[in-house]
């Protein structure tokens, strides 16, 4: 018996596994639509972490038991197996949990189907999925899932979407079920581990809202994106909405230090914290980084959390030392 089974037939079984999530997804009357989409894609997943460990002439097998068939392992139990033959640069948690989530609600998915604008959640977790699902599958089997779908759809819609951020933070808590206030809560317990973690929180839940307008109207628009600058200049033209710094940054430096605490053994201090800033001018950049016009207010976004955890000790050092050397040139000298 091959308990490594054929790669190539789970890749492709992977794959139309997860194009007919897509299709599913965007089909224009389906009443089940996001209970079968997400059937479909952890399907797809468990599949695709097959295919990795068949490749790599792995078992894809539980140990046979007597007087029982043989079983193939779950989705949870094929990321636990491929983890080690995974491209280094994907993180494997946050793919985690974005999957346990989404199987939260496949197995509850009765308790979800009277709650008001639950959708919303469902499609920013599917939709990072698909991309988390295409970047493993570039990196480990140099397929392009984009050449594998015809992206000419027609997007739209008799209602304007519900904002995922809007949902999250709505303070009508009542209107929600105790079933959607489990899901938010470990939702939030996600987002807090695989930052705590040092893992990228955009492979757990992306919000994903681009309205196109004409680059005649730019002010109004989310995102531009053209081949050329209409004023005749090369390169792309790429327009960005300013967001509310409020749900983009909100971190400030006391709250920072003690989501860290130690780092490389030491303690993680505010000074510690400025020194870095400084090091690597995070207040230069608007994803770490936003202040207020008058200078009075200064605060993070949860991405610097990710960026000071994945410094090495000898770059935790550098900062310090050249912050305190920077301090130094900046004092007075005295009068002799």
């Amino acid at each position: 018996m091959n308990y490594s089974g054929s790669y190539r037939r789970l890749l492709d079984n992977a794959k139309a596994a997860i194009i007919a999530a897509i299709e599913v997804y965007n089909k224009p009357t389906f009443t089940y639509r996001d209970e079968c989409s997400v059937i479909l894609l952890l399907n797809a997943w468990e599949l695709l972490l097959k295919a990795v460990l068949s490749k790599n002439r792995a078992s894809i097998y539980y140990p046979k038991k007597r007087n029982q068939s043989y079983k193939t392992y779950s989705w949870q139990d094929s990321l636990l197996k491929a983890r080690p033959y995974l491209p280094g640069a994907i993180d494997s948690l946050p793919i985690r949990r974005n999957l346990e989530l989404l199987g939260t609600y496949r197995d509850n998915a009765v308790h979800f189907y009277n709650a008001a604008g639950f959708e919303v959640l469902v499609y920013a977790l599917l939709q990072t999925s698909i991309i988390n699902f295409r970047d493993v599958l570039e990196k480990t089997f140099g397929q392009k899932l984009e050449e594998e779908v015809n992206w000419k759809l027609l997007p739209l819609g008799i209602e304007p979407p519900l904002d995922p951020l809007t949902y999250i933070s709505s303070k009508a808590e009542p209107a929600k079920s105790s079933a959607v206030k489990q899901f938010l809560a470990e939702l939030a317990d996600a987002t807090k581990e695989v930052t705590l973690a040092g893992s990228d929180t955009g492979r757990l839940l992306t919000i994903f809202n681009v309205k196109l307008e004409s680059v005649k109207k730019v002010e109004s628009a989310d995102l531009v994106a053209g081949v050329g600058d209409p004023a005749g200049k090369d390169g792309p033209l790429f327009v960005t909405r300013t967001q509310d710094p409020n749900i983009t940054h909100p971190l400030r430096q006391r709250e920072i230090v003690d989501a860290i605490e130690s780092l490389h053994d030491r303690p993680f201090t505010q000074y510690t914290f400025q020194a870095i800033v400084w090091k690597h001018d995070l207040k230069s950049s608007r994803q770490y980084c936003w202040e207020a016009r008058e200078g009075t207010l200064t605060k993070y976004s949860n991405d610097v959390l990710t960026f000071i955890k994945r410094l090495s000790s000898a770059d935790v050092g550098a900062a310090l030392t050249d912050y305190r050397e920077h301090l130094r040139a900046r004092r007075p000298r005295r009068a002799s």
